[in-house]
């Protein structure tokens, strides 16, 4: 077996795991980046931190889960929030609830502080990419099907989604009117 030096620059240690020593796979895993985080705030307890540590793991380290969908597409975190929690909570504040989540206005810009706000699970999930309605879509299911011009499954088909979801929506479940 061929065993090469770190991949983290100016690191001459042993490869441990995908190319980086013990240290730097370490760094990694828990913060997204190579790099030593010397800031002290004393938060590394709180939801906000575990956000921003989060984000950045998304956008840089290809071994998390959520990779292909930030740091893949290109999505990065901006020079000011990268290694500042500091900044990020100056610029984003505590989180208005605990269920609130960090989102991007843009979907396909970064994270920066003109692009993101705090927003219900409900009102993020309805930007993703797989999402199948839109509120407009839901407006007009509900018309539909309260003129009696469709039924539930009718509308299924028509929106491409499961009669359940027709039913949700129609018993303003989901894709309430806020």
């Amino acid at each position: 077996m061929n065993i090469t030096g770190c991949k983290a620059g100016g690191c001459d240690s042993k490869h441990y795991a995908h190319g980086y020593c013990n240290i730097h796979y370490g760094r990694m895993k828990r913060h997204g980046t190579t790099e030593r985080l010397t800031e002290n705030h004393g938060m590394e307890k709180s939801i906000e931190y575990r956000v921003w540590q989060n984000m950045k793991k998304r956008c840089y380290n290809e071994l998390n889960t959520r990779y292909n969908y930030y740091g893949a597409r290109g999505i990065k975190v901006c020079d000011r929030w990268l290694h500042s929690f500091k900044n990020f909570y100056s610029d984003m504040g505590e989180k208005p609830s605990d269920k609130a989540q960090i989102d991007r206005i843009n979907n396909d810009g970064d994270y920066e502080p003109g692009n993101c706000r705090w927003v219900s699970p409900a009102e993020n999930s309805r930007k993703r990419s797989t999402s199948k309605l839109s509120m407009g879509k839901a407006r007009d299911i509900r018309a539909y099907y309260f003129s009696g011009a469709r039924t539930q499954k009718q509308l299924a088909v028509m929106f491409k989604v499961a009669q359940t979801t027709i039913s949700r929506v129609i018993k303003n479940n989901i894709w309430r009117e806020c």
